[in-house]
């Protein structure tokens, strides 16, 4: 997208910081917009503040990415829009499947509703993603960011900083003006759903997260800590955000979990069975268990089966 338009707006400790390696980043903008910011708001919490008040802060019509995204495709089709607001589905499902695909995130979200003390009839069948957004210069979009500005202030005061639920909050207060892009927009490579979206993805969400081996190559900190030192993009790196599509692990596959496993995917108890498995103790209980297996339960199972498929003639 080299005729793109670009807007960098920061807080005023931010601006203070972009400087030697750091100052590289005005080369690559149009626009510079620095805003002061009341001292009580940290770092992250500065970020939440500017993100939902941008609307006021920037002219004309905004697509918003968030930063742990890779541009895939031209993104100039965004533009044929009608509508004023647009995002896409967060986990490119609508909320309501979550009671029978993922009843455990579907907890999650009405209680991070209820811990907000928002409007309880919330009808949970919508539930955006944050993570792109697509905006007009419109009455409707400054009316909507003035009412997300002003609940998410609502849940910083209660210790809350996510702006995800009081984004889709305001969707519900304001009558629901977001309008569902298609999944392609905001391609969300931990989610389950983004299969279907990643041949055709304009911007693949790969998330940023606590596993040290991402399963996204270009999701690994050797690269963003090569640019941070540097302040460039090598060679290699320019050559993988030339065909991000392939950028995968060498050891990424498709798991097909039946739904009756999903929820233990999802679980505490799954994560603290790896940390074990991959411990000394684990190495034991697995060798010890394999032997069960191959001695006992292989062969009566073969057993069992091979008795269920006798046939008389």
């Amino acid at each position: 997208m080299p005729n793109a338009f670009i807007s960098l707006i920061v807080d005023d400790i931010t601006q203070c910081n972009l400087i030697d390696n750091r100052s590289k980043i005005f080369e690559l903008i149009d626009e510079f917009i620095p805003i002061t910011i009341d001292i009580k708001f940290n770092k992250m919490t500065r970020s939440r503040w500017l993100k939902t008040s941008m609307r006021e802060l920037i002219k004309g019509d905004i697509l918003y990415i968030d930063n742990d995204t890779i541009i895939a495709e031209d993104l100039s089709s965004i533009n044929d829009f009608e509508g004023d607001i647009a995002a896409i589905l967060d986990d490119h499902r609508y909320l309501s499947e979550y009671e029978k695909y993922r009843p455990s995130r579907f907890r999650e979200v009405k209680r991070m509703f209820k811990v907000r003390n928002f409007d309880n009839k919330f009808d949970f069948q919508i539930y955006f993603n944050g993570g792109i957004l697509f905006f007009r210069d419109t009455k409707i979009s400054y009316d909507f960011f003035k009412e997300w500005h002003r609940l998410w202030l609502h849940c910083f005061e209660l210790d809350l900083y996510s702006d995800q639920p009081s984004l889709n909050q305001a969707n519900y207060n304001l009558g629901k003006p977001i309008r569902i892009l298609n999944g392609i927009w905001n391609c969300q490579l931990m989610h389950d759903g983004s299969l279907q979206y990643i041949h055709d993805s304009k911007i693949l969400h790969y998330f940023a997260t606590h596993v040290h081996e991402k399963f996204f190559l270009l999701a690994n900190n050797e690269y963003i800590e090569l640019i941070k030192r540097t302040g460039y993009i090598d060679d290699k790196i320019k050559k993988m955000l030339n065909n991000p599509k392939s950028q995968f692990a060498a050891n990424t596959r498709i798991m097909l979990i039946d739904s009756s496993y999903r929820e233990f995917y999802d679980s505490a108890t799954c994560g603290a069975v790896k940390r074990i498995y991959q411990s000394k103790f684990g190495i034991f209980i697995e060798f010890f268990l394999l032997k069960i297996k191959k001695y006992f339960f292989t062969p009566l199972r073969k057993k069992i089966y091979s008795k269920k498929n006798i046939v008389y003639i």
